[in-house]
């Protein structure tokens, strides 16, 4: 399959007209008439991730986070931005980038973490289409914390709410703390999401719930929803991304 051939398949799962304006979803590095026999998922471009593609023999590389948010000048292979495209032009390897457009798509990246964490999804959180709301069967938080301890992987923050049980729930993977006001207003009784900050968890506290789960764990379902998508084509999803913050235990690093 032809790069731009994919690209219009892709577009048609996940529009890229849906990304917001601020992003830059779509083909970041590449020749569109290039063929395109296996495909590496990943959250981020790395190093390691390209070095893993090289290896892995796939000539594209499918991320969640865009490897060119802004313009860029030049690509100088000594600046590290740079040397990320540097790299895989040399290497041939194409990138195409899906970031908020599979965030607002109704079949998204939200809903995918819902049917894990068991949440019927009702409607989206913003007009925007970023991120859910909906409802689990009646739990007290501390299940709800284990449930997305558990199937997550991950070790949460949280925000201390009022509500014993939980029932209405709103979610968005990512960096959701923006969207605080958004959840409150919908009522909900507990918001899950990653990278809230200190005044946004004071906002809340007392009143909602709130699950800090993190960025990189609420966001690599990601991965698994896009071999799902594209279960018809060679993709592998890489063992060789990470969460760069590192929980830490015992008072020792390491």
């Amino acid at each position: 399959m032809k790069l731009r051939e994919l690209i219009s398949h892709l577009d048609s799962i996940f529009p890229f007209q849906l990304a917001l304006e601020w992003d830059n979803s779509g083909l970041q590095v590449g020749d569109p008439e290039q063929e395109i026999q296996r495909i590496l998922i990943t959250l981020d471009i790395t190093e390691d991730t390209i070095e893993e593609a090289k290896e892995k023999g796939c000539q594209l590389i499918l991320s969640h986070h865009p490897l060119i948010f802004r313009g860029i000048k030049s690509i100088d292979a000594s600046d590290p931005a740079g040397g990320l495209i540097f790299k895989c032009i040399k290497y041939g390897i194409s990138v195409v980038s899906m970031h908020t457009n599979v965030d607002a798509a109704p079949n998204g990246l939200a809903r995918k973490v819902a049917e894990m964490l068991e949440i019927e999804v009702e409607e989206p959180l913003t007009p925007e289409g970023i991120g859910v709301v909906g409802r689990t069967a009646p739990l007290r938080f501390e299940d709800l914390l284990e449930r997305v301890k558990g199937r997550l992987k991950t070790t949460p923050r949280i925000v201390e709410g009022k509500h014993p049980f939980i029932e209405k729930v709103a979610l968005c993977p990512g960096s959701g703390g923006d969207l605080i006001d958004e959840a409150m207003r919908k009522g909900v009784h507990c918001y899950i999401t990653g990278d809230i900050k200190y005044h946004q968890a004071q906002k809340a506290h007392g009143n909602m719930w709130i699950i800090d789960a993190g960025h990189f764990a609420t966001e690599y379902p990601f991965c698994e929803l896009i071999k799902e998508r594209l279960r018809e084509l060679d993709c592998v999803i890489s063992d060789r991304q990470r969460d760069f913050l590192k929980p830490i235990s015992g008072g020792a690093y390491g």
